[in-house]
């Protein structure tokens, strides 16, 4: 999509640089940060396209040998990103304001996380109430196993073999506490209903479809929750998750200062501030909470930081061994 804004009759004429911004993140999520990144520089076009997170992987590899049609990537999926950076495609750079960015949001100077998002349990209010709604992970899996016919058939989750987001999800989960295949064996029990992506599960939670779903980015929950009284979001209080979606500038970009000042804004207050109005919460440290209107969860949060572990289960061999661990408990 080309971004257009409004031009005086001097700057009409001007020739402006075009920087092509490939990313994961919905159109509608940053349309007023774009359109105030080219209000204050007038001197660039910014030309944005959503890409989904393996085609945008494959587009910055096999465009190595060539000049990048990205300038600019930046993607939900936190592994590949990471990859990318790894494997030398990505420039090393130093943002503006790197000293306000949080230690975990930041890898090698060459990729950094713009957005700080929670990992949700979502439920439908008029369906689950009171003792009923769980607190943290562990009150779930004594609701589960002590309600089963209240549950059955009623609670969705990611399907981790088909989905990046879901196996980043459930892996983190593992990471902190093995309790966590306990909680799979309690949802395989009541006939749990897998999906790829965060949508489905919403609008079936928010319909009374089902009554809960598990591990649903929290940007996405909070924005139905604004208009939708139906949906209510759990922040777990024994630990909640927090993913980020992760920039970097190709190696071989075409026009690499301009990406410069585009990632610069990204990261600056007036960014971060354009982002929060979706729900996207902030990796500055001077703006807290990271997760606006809920300082409540910012004592449970576990950021998943920016690392080499996230390359952990793109390795073939182990990603099949922790999903025959998973599927084994989803069958017990």
């Amino acid at each position: 999509m080309y971004f257009a804004v409004a031009v005086s009759a001097g700057e009409a004429d001007t020739v402006k640089i075009p920087l092509v911004v490939e990313a994961t993140t919905n159109v509608a999520e940053v349309a007023e940060l774009i359109t105030e990144f080219m209000k204050k520089n007038p001197d660039i076009s910014v030309h944005y396209s959503k890409i989904v997170s393996g085609d945008l992987f494959d587009r910055v590899v096999k465009s190595a040998r060539e000049q990048s049609p990205a300038d600019v990537v930046w993607s939900s999926a936190m592994d590949l990103q990471i990859k990318l950076a790894n494997d030398g495609y990505a420039i090393e750079y130093q943002p503006a304001e790197l000293a306000q960015l949080s230690a975990w949001a930041q890898w090698k100077d060459r990729a950094y996380g713009v957005t700080a998002e929670p990992v949700v349990i979502i439920f439908n209010k008029r369906l689950l109430q009171g003792a009923m709604v769980p607190q943290d992970h562990a009150d779930l899996l004594r609701l589960l196993t002590e309600h089963p016919a209240a549950f059955q058939g009623k609670i969705a989750t990611y399907d981790p073999e088909l989905s990046g987001t879901g196996l980043l999800f459930i892996t983190q989960d593992v990471r902190i506490t093995q309790q966590t295949f306990k909680l799979v064996e309690a949802m395989g029990r009541v006939g749990v209903k897998l999906y790829t992506s965060s949508a489905p599960m919403i609008d079936r939670v928010a319909a009374g479809d089902f009554i809960l779903a598990y591990n649903v980015p929290g940007s996405y929950a909070l924005e139905r929750a604004k208009h939708d009284d139906q949906l209510g979001v759990i922040f777990p209080s024994d630990y909640t998750l927090m993913m980020s979606r992760i920039v970097l500038i190709p190696r071989l970009a075409q026009h690499v200062p301009q990406a410069e000042r585009f990632v610069d804004f990204l990261l600056s207050r007036d960014g971060q501030a354009l982002l929060a109005l979706h729900s996207l919460g902030s990796v500055r440290e001077d703006m807290k909470p990271a997760i606006p209107g809920y300082a409540n969860a910012e004592r449970a949060l576990r950021p998943i930081a920016l690392s080499i572990d996230l390359l952990t289960y793109l390795d073939q061999a182990k990603r099949h061994r922790f999903l025959k661990d998973w599927k084994d408990a989803l069958q017990k």
